[in-house]
């Protein structure tokens, strides 16, 4: 009997789609499970609009299906739960772009233009964000023996070889050399499935083989949606809210209007709480714990810090979310002047002329206010370290070797160069680089992007909130001398 698929691919009588003969088993065979529940469905290459309304049926009313195409055409097909992108699949910005307007993806398929280049870029750009158990189907990649698109029998640039690189990747635990190396891919690709023209990969978290097991994984996926919603409820305390007082706590931290209506300003840190150890908001503590997280779940080498903590909210959920993890290798650097933000160098800074904020007393919060508020939560411990003073005095001389997520918030255009020039080499690549007043102060965004210049970067910057954008570490970047940097810096200033 011809599965569900197949019967609603003959059903169809309105937008044409073209399948094999073998596509109908493979896909309910590795989609099923999704079917009827709610799932995020993303296919590359829309043509005449038939397979995403087959989806739609397939899937169910719950599913939402998203679409990427070359053609602006293809907008046409746009339907209720049925949104279309419009850009290349070999474009890695656009897909680095699109994929911010998406949730995490269940079902990824490949139908688009099937050549390497392109099959390869949008492995690379999108597996990442195909949700843990969940599946990336890649169609003709028999076009890999066609040198049409770019193919040729044992050529290693198609995308054959590549998925055959895969295997190894998959297997790198068993290695008794260095030849192949335990990577993130390791760590999370479940199983590769060779089809007659397809190649399906299903994307599951693994643990070491050799690992003991203490809970079945019920009680893990358990354990951790525990530690998400301990972590919401520190966010709440951080920004202010008294939980004993709020109903149902567990149950909000799932529903965003919920969350919205109750913080108001304080869901985008537009204001500054009077009984909160963070003015930052809900939305970037949000961005730091994603970041940690990340950084831990691959394993990326390094301590955290915060340059600019005020009442030291953002450090005190970064111990938190180490604690929970039982991270016991990495420090939280908490660096402040502790007595506000300096003084004006216009000479040297003539960005930071008018700057006012070391007027501001609200901002000078002291040493002892801060270790306070770290004994509330009873995370203050020998992982927590303090650097007391101006950053151009106390940062080049802190033992810092590597750092895994480096938080800049220190407002002035002096406080973010200083900052960047001598902590930005010391971040790992994989780890994160975020800038809390890129939006509210115009210095603080000169001096990123002055820094970003000096050293050719291209990483894109991701807007968290109308203050705060972030960055993931690609690469690494020349370490050179703070007068050289200096003069590069002027040499920036003569060319505009």
């Amino acid at each position: 009997m011809d599965n569900s698929l197949k019967e609603i691919f003959n059903s169809n009588r309105k937008n044409i789609t073209y399948k094999q003969e073998n596509y109908f088993e493979v896909c309910d065979a590795h989609f099923k499970r999704f079917v009827g529940a709610e799932c995020a469905v993303l296919e590359i290459g829309v043509s005449k609009g038939g397979s995403l309304q087959m989806w739609k049926a397939y899937f169910g009313d719950k599913a939402k299906i998203y679409g990427i195409d070359v053609n602006p055409k293809c907008k046409q097909f746009e339907a209720e739960n049925i949104n279309i992108f419009i850009g290349s699949q070999s474009d890695r910005k656009f897909l680095r772009r699109i994929i911010k307007e998406l949730p995490e993806i269940d079902v990824l398929i490949d139908d688009g233009g099937h050549t390497m280049e392109q099959q390869i870029i949008s492995f690379e750009e999108l597996f990442p964000y195909v949700k843990d158990n969940g599946i990336y189907l890649c169609e003709n990649v028999n076009t890999s023996y066609w040198e049409e698109y770019g193919g040729g029998i044992n050529n290693p640039t198609t995308f054959i070889e590549f998925s055959k690189t895969l295997i190894d990747i998959l297997n790198a635990r068993h290695f008794k050399d260095d030849k192949i190396k335990e990577t993130p891919l390791t760590r999370n690709l479940h199983s590769l499935h060779f089809y007659d023209s397809r190649l399906v990969i299903e994307k599951k978290k693994r643990k070491s083989p050799w690992e003991e097991k203490a809970e079945v994984a019920d009680n893990v996926v358990e354990k951790r949606e525990s530690v998400f919603k301990e972590l919401f409820s520190l966010k709440l305390q951080l920004l202010g809210e008294e939980i004993d007082k709020l109903p149902d706590v567990s149950n909000l931290y799932n529903d965003i209007k919920k969350i919205k209506l109750l913080l108001q300003e304080r869901y985008d840190g537009s204001n500054w709480p009077d009984n909160g150890e963070t003015m930052i908001g809900y939305k970037r503590l949000t961005n730091l714990e994603r970041c940690m997280i990340d950084t831990i779940e691959n394993y990326i080498e390094g301590d955290v810090i915060e340059t600019g903590v005020w009442r030291g909210g953002a450090c005190i959920f970064m111990r938190s979310v180490l604690k929970k993890y039982g991270i016991t290798d990495k420090k939280v650097w908490v660096a402040d002047s502790f007595e506000g933000l300096p003084k004006p160098n216009p000479e040297l800074y003539p960005q930071d002329k008018n700057d006012k904020l070391y007027t501001v007393d609200k901002l000078r919060i002291t040493l002892d206010d801060v270790k306070n508020n770290f004994k509330k939560y009873d995370l203050l411990d020998d992982k927590v370290v303090f650097l007391k003073g101006w950053f151009k005095d106390t940062i080049p001389k802190a033992q810092i070797n590597k750092l895994s997520v480096l938080r800049l918030d220190g407002d002035m255009y002096e406080s973010t160069i200083d900052v960047l020039f001598y902590l930005y080499p010391k971040l790992s690549v994989g780890g994160y680089c975020i800038v809390d007043d890129w939006g509210a102060v115009p210095a603080c965004k000169k001096a990123v992007m002055d820094y970003f210049n000096v050293f050719n970067m291209d990483e894109e910057i991701i807007v968290i909130d109308w203050a705060g954008v972030y960055w993931k570490k690609s690469r690494e970047i020349e370490t050179i001398t703070r007068s050289r940097f200096n003069e590069a810096i002027s040499k920036l200033y003569k060319k505009n």
